[in-house]
């Protein structure tokens, strides 16, 4: 499934944010994300493991996922699930961010 979004943020601050600074996205998104926590590594590394915990449906979930790729130049970012409820419901699940730049903010490419 792929979905595009239109952003007012410039590619390379939305691509800090998921690369560099993901743990800051809870107190951007408190209604549905509730924290982030590094379990492994370091922010932003490849290999790294982080921890989602986030409200879906009324319902506390919570994911673990691995950093499987980062490209700075194209402003992209993968991460596999490792652990948690998605993998309840899919045998894998990979999620892919790509913030690409236009004239005035970007467009978020995400290919789940």
């Amino acid at each position: 499934m792929e979905s595009e979004v239109e952003i007012r943020a410039s590619a390379s601050k939305f691509h800090e944010i998921f690369h560099k600074r993901i743990h800051h996205i809870s107190k951007i998104s408190i209604d549905m994300i509730h924290g982030i926590d590094l379990h492994e590594g370091q922010w932003g590394k490849v290999g790294s493991i982080i921890c989602w915990r986030y409200l879906l449906d009324g319902k506390a979930k919570s994911t673990k996922e691995i950093v499987e790729e980062v490209d700075e130049e194209k402003n992209s970012i993968t991460f596999t699930v490792i652990e948690g409820e998605l993998l309840e419901e899919y045998k894998g699940f990979k999620f892919k961010l790509q913030c690409i730049p236009k004239e005035k903010g970007s467009v978020v490419h995400l290919c789940l």
